[in-house]
């Protein structure tokens, strides 16, 4: 498997035979040539870093110093007017504080024109006119005075910027004093006016009072309403008499009709209407009836019926008994057309007592529903003068409070922090403003150098030929085989070896590992040092270790989200996913890997526990085992699976030209295998068991 990159070991070197001869100036004397290079450099660099160092520094010296005074306030509103408070108990006149002031609107209220006009004359008063020679007074103030609300409060910031620090600060204690000075003639003259506004309610509502029980009076004499309650007035009060009446002349119509009805059923069923008991004939004659049947009851119970055809007294019972009956049904007819009359009669006289009662309702209506008027009217009208009334009382209910808190009811304003004179600059910074011209000076400086340098490369030296040499390098595995240069009169081998580019890209390639000391590796590191291996053997660079967090870890899909500016996700084994999670914390956001104190891992500490792992391993050249190392040994294990170079960036990330220039130098031939085709673990690392 890592058989190919053993051609990592062989460079091809030109002979410097040529290069260091007296015919070829450029390369003849390499010590002068550096020389002269050096000079042309240090001379560029001096220039530019002289040019723009000395001129920016004369600015950052000739600026005029400006000085700030702060001031703090806390502003609170008073109260202009008692408000009214209606509850279930009735209406009373209570001072409410006033409305949160609006701390924005008195920054703006500070920074007026007004305001700094005021500010302007009392400086000049007491004797300030210097600091505005020559200009608008209030204009400079304004341009020079800010106020800044902080945020959740009353309070504000007053900032004033200058040349003059004792005009800064008396400036802001004046406009402090002017300011406190205006709210309190402004609250005067609001309360005063308030209270002139008050009285002129409770005038008018008197006024309008006085008036309303006029018209009242006026219209109760000429309508003939006594007062509210509708008892007191005849005309309404004859009315509900006959709405009364009729109401039980109505009903004793309708007991008659349904009286008579009940007696023509009666007497057209065959039925008595008429009961013995309210008829003292009818009584007698029912009693006589009963007692000559009784009579003849007993005989019959005595006789036969042939001696009670004969016998005269029998005869004479049952004569009478005819006769009696007859009187019974004469008295009842009569009695029943009696009682008929006189049901009829009542009826007739309900009726007559209801008709009457409707006409002279009838002829009350119009009267009555003029009493009806008047009567309303009568009542919205003492309806308006209690609410007169009542809004007189709340008007002075209102001004007496108004008049008793006039002094709790003043704005305050609370000087937290007075202006003082400030006793140095606040801008520039001369020393900041300095170190930053310097620091760019130097970077243009360099960057000049750099240009010049650009346009002034040597041309690159021939190549005749090459000679193939063995030299040992103890970071490399195996030996690298490295084309050593002839040896040419007057020049020594060290001075042309430290010449050539390649053999300093050979060296800087990193140790590889074996498959059987990868897992050599593995199987004798534990702990923390375990979990350092195995994720730089999946391609990851020292930086992208330490910015791994616990939220990376995909335990369920077995992936690994790197982050940066070549994020990608990869797939990890399933011990490692597990580990990972026991060795983690449980906030998301924490890093994966970290030291003893919580804090990020750095470099070193990486890379001398992955050298102490190797260390223990017992690896061959195990100082040489770094992290870069694992890195360069997954690289390996990529491009021998013949792997586009061009999907190397997604599996380990950013290769510069330099790093890829030795991988290069042994591929041969088309590589076909895209990045999602390859065996992205390592057999090594997916077959380790937990320890």
């Amino acid at each position: 498997m890592f058989s190919k990159f053993s051609k990592f070991s062989k460079f091809s070197i030109p002979p410097l035979g040529d290069q260091f001869s007296s015919d070829s100036p450029p390369y003849g004397d390499p010590a002068a040539t550096a020389q002269r290079v050096n000079r042309r450099r240090l001379r560029v660099f001096l220039i530019v870093f002289a040019l723009s160092l000395l001129p920016g520094l004369a600015w950052n010296l000739l600026r005029s110093p400006e000085y700030r005074a702060t001031a703090r306030v806390q502003i609170s509103a008073g109260a202009v007017a008692a408000q009214t408070v209606t509850s279930s108990t009735g209406s009373s006149a209570e001072l409410r504080p006033a409305q949160p002031i609006d701390v924005l609107t008195q920054a703006q209220v500070l920074t007026s024109r007004p305001l700094f006009d005021e500010v302007a004359r009392r400086l000049r008063s007491e004797g300030h006119s210097d600091a505005f020679a020559g200009g608008d007074a209030s204009l400079a103030l304004q341009n020079a005075v800010t106020a800044t609300s902080i945020p959740g409060t009353d309070i504000v910031e007053l900032q004033a910027i200058g040349a003059s620090p004792q005009w800064l600060a008396k400036s802001l204690n004046t406009l402090i004093e002017t300011y406190h000075d205006q709210s309190l003639t402004t609250h005067g003259n609001a309360s005063a006016e308030a209270a002139v506004n008050l009285r002129d309610e409770v005038e008018r509502l008197a006024g309008s009072m006085a008036e309303k029980r006029a018209q009242l009076a006026a219209f109760r004499e000429k309508s003939g309403v006594v007062s509210s309650e509708r008892s007191e007035n005849h005309v309404l009060a004859r009315i509900k008499g006959l709405s009364e009446s009729l109401n039980k002349a109505n009903e004793d119509s309708a007991k008659a009709d349904a009286r008579l009805r009940t007696l023509r059923e009666s007497a057209g069923s065959g039925r008595s209407p008429v009961l013995a008991k309210d008829n003292p004939t009818l009584a007698s004659i029912e009693n006589r009836v009963s007692l000559t049947r009784e009579q003849l009851r007993d005989m019959e119970r005595s006789y036969t019926p042939q001696f009670m055809a004969m016998d005269p007294t029998a005869r004479a019972l049952r004569a009478r008994l005819s006769e009696l009956e007859q009187q019974l049904l004469s008295s009842r007819s009569a009695s029943q057309q009696a009682v008929l009359a006189a049901a009829e009669e009542d009826a007739a006289g309900a009726r007559a007592t209801v008709e009457r009662l409707r006409g002279q309702i009838d002829e009350q209506r119009r009267a009555a529903q003029i009493a009806a008027g008047n009567f309303q009217e009568a009542k919205a009208m003492e309806d308006d003068l209690v609410r007169l009334e009542g809004a007189r009382r709340n008007a002075s209910e209102r001004l007496a409070k108004l008049e008793a808190t006039e002094q709790s009811r003043r704005p305050a304003l609370t000087l937290i922090e007075a202006a003082t004179v400030p006793e140095k600059a606040w801008r520039p910074d001369y020393l900041r403003d300095a170190l930053i011209n310097l620091a760019a000076s130097f970077l243009l400086g360099l960057l000049a150098m750099w240009f010049v340098e650009l346009f002034n490369r040597s041309p690159a030296p021939p190549a005749p030929g090459a000679t193939t040499i063995v030299v040992s390098q103890p970071m490399l595995t195996p030996a690298l085989n490295v084309e050593a240069p002839r040896a040419l009169p007057g020049v020594s081998y060290d001075a042309a070896y430290r010449d050539l580019p390649q053999l300093a890209a050979a060296a800087s390639v990193a140790r590889e590992l074996t498959p059987d000391e990868v897992a050599a590796l593995l199987a004798a590191a534990d702990g923390e040092a375990r979990l350092l291996c195995a994720i730089l053997l999946l391609g990851l660079t020292v930086d992208e270790l330490r910015e791994l967090a616990v939220k990376d870890v995909d335990r369920a899909r077995l992936r690994l989200s790197v982050r940066g500016a070549w994020a990608r996700t990869l797939a990890i084994p399933g011990w490692l996913a597990l580990a990972l999670e026991k060795h983690a914390g449980d906030d998301p956001d924490s890093l994966l890997l970290c030291n003893s104190s919580g804090q990020q891992l750095s470099a070193s500490e990486i890379t001398s526990q992955v050298t102490c792992a190797a260390l223990d391993a017992g690896l061959e050249a195990a100082a040489a085992v770094s992290p870069a190392a694992l890195r360069h040994t997954y690289i390996v294990y990529l491009i021998d699976q013949n792997v586009r170079f061009s999907d190397l960036g997604p599996l380990v990330g950013r290769l510069s030209s330099d790093e890829l220039a030795p991988y290069a130098a042994v591929s041969s031939g088309p590589r076909q295998v895209r990045g999602a085709d390859v065996e992205s673990i390592m057999p090594a690392l997916r077959s380790a068991a937990i320890a």
